[in-house]
């Protein structure tokens, strides 16, 4: 009797032990933005010993750095103008400009990708670092005649895309003239007829939503308390509060905090402003707890696409993309992913939207890739048709640019049947052209399509304000 009551005592001691550890094991997501610009990581970002790791693709596309791996030693090269920065896995040694100097938190390997500590790697390249705690983001901030030129591969000849001159012009400022609640809807007016980009996070482990407006400014008739926050008064079920601040001067960033007692969702919305300036317009919901997102490998079955230059067929391609943009969407508990076909059919147009149609579904996302009758023109497209689409295209296709590596062609809009035809935000994606060789080489190889779904499945989550 005494061993059962030892036993018994054990094991409840042993519970108990182990329950702070699964209680607080699940922490929110880390978040990374350059330039106010958020960044779209292949693995997420982890914090040891109080420094914050990041995959290195995300230092390299960023900061304009280029980077080298050595196998054998499981040394990391990066280098950027006159610096040069060795680090090892595992190891808390780095060398810079051949002077060694000790790291709080050594590089990692995780899941076959390479994590280096962000701050130490972009302060020794002249990147200003901050941490927010309340969104658990990092902040990283250049001069933009430094960001402006983060790649050095020539651009393909393009005939009808703008060519990049490599003198990009500072971002314009926004003016922030007005921020208001009007039944459910949040209001932000600007001046100018330029958007100001938008990112929208949820607070950590709290009801707050925040949302941060790059190369932003706040209007003097804005008035703030001692604090430096102005607080918008409007009484509102779902709101308790809203409040706006210069959040970052150095980065000219304004956020806007939003304080509610229940979980809610920002959708975009369209009010029609002003003519003198831009309105940025919300919704504000119940939070969902799962979204239905459509996702459209396009052709099929008897209609075989473009022909690459190597004779392989485009409904190949999307649906192998399609695939494996399911199959990360499968592992999101807040997302509902379904597929148009999921085998080499043919569904006719009408068929697709009407699926996405009757299912009331949140998105819809058709991939494709592009064809050309000269093979030098190469790129990523991103299309939609509704204006209700237009934010989430951006969102898109900033996230689709730097997976692709290939030409911006741009966000564009037409008015393709199936993104016509559906009833909720709606996208198109032309990921290559199967006609250029250098990108049908690509599109067709496991790791890249493997690094644009993840890229695809980051731009649905950011759309759907989901960690």
């Amino acid at each position: 009797m005494m061993r059962v009551i030892t036993t018994l005592i054990s094991m409840l001691l042993i519970s108990l032990l182990s329950f702070p550890v699964m209680t607080f094991a699940a922490e929110s997501p880390i978040h990374l933005f350059m330039n106010g610009k958020q960044l779209a990581a292949e693995v997420p970002p982890r914090i040891v010993k109080g420094n914050t790791l990041v995959p290195i693709r995300i230092i390299a596309e960023t900061l304009g750095s280029k980077v080298q791996w050595e196998e054998k030693s499981r040394k990391v090269t990066v280098v950027k103008d006159d610096v040069t920065i060795q680090l090892y896995i595992d190891k808390n040694e780095a060398v810079v400009n051949n002077k060694k100097t000790q790291l709080e938190a050594a590089p990692q390997l995780t899941d076959g990708n390479t994590l280096l500590p962000v701050r130490f790697v972009s302060e020794q390249l002249g990147v200003k670092v901050t941490w927010d705690e309340l969104t658990r983001s990092v902040f990283l901030y250049q001069q933009e005649k430094e960001a402006s030129n983060t790649n050095d591969k020539p651009a393909a000849e393009v005939t009808d895309s703008p060519k990049d001159t490599g003198n990009q012009p500072e971002a314009a400022v926004a003016t922030i003239k007005s921020i208001s609640l009007d039944g459910d809807v949040l209001s932000v007016q600007t001046n100018g007829q330029q958007k100001p980009e938008v990112n929208v996070t949820p607070a950590a482990n709290t009801n707050q939503i925040i949302i941060d407006l790059p190369n932003s400014k706040l209007d003097p008739a804005l008035k703030l308390n001692s604090k430096g926050e102005g607080v918008v008064k409007e009484n509102n079920e779902k709101v308790s509060q809203i409040r706006y601040l210069l959040f970052s001067k150095e980065s000219s960033i304004v956020r806007i905090i939003i304080d509610s007692s229940q979980k809610l969702d920002l959708k975009p919305t369209s009010v029609k402003p002003s003519s003198d300036s831009t309105l940025l317009a919300w919704k504000l919901t119940a939070k969902q707890d799962k979204f239905k997102v459509v996702i459209d490998p396009g052709h099929g079955g008897k209609d075989t696409g473009a022909v690459s230059v190597t004779k392989r067929y485009e409904k190949d391609f999307v649906l192998s993309l399609g695939m494996k943009v399911y199959k990360l969407l499968e592992q999101e508990p807040r997302i509902d992913p379904q597929m148009t076909r999921d085998t080499d059919d043919f569904i006719e147009l009408s068929g697709r939207t009407a699926f996405a149609n009757e299912m009331k579904a949140d998105l819809f996302v058709s991939i494709h890739g592009n064809s050309a009758g000269k093979e030098s023109i190469s790129g990523t497209e991103t299309y939609y048709y509704t204006e209700q689409s237009l934010d989430f295209a951006n969102i898109m296709h900033d996230v689709l640019i730097p997976a692709t590596g290939f030409t911006d062609r741009k966000v564009k809009q037409n008015n393709f049947y199936v993104i016509k035809n559906t009833t909720m935000p709606s996208l198109l994606l032309e990921i290559g052209f199967l006609s250029n060789r250098s990108d049908e080489e690509a599109m067709y190889q496991e790791q890249f399509q493997n690094r644009v779904a993840a890229s695809i499945v980051a731009g649905i989550k950011k759309q759907l304000n989901i960690d």
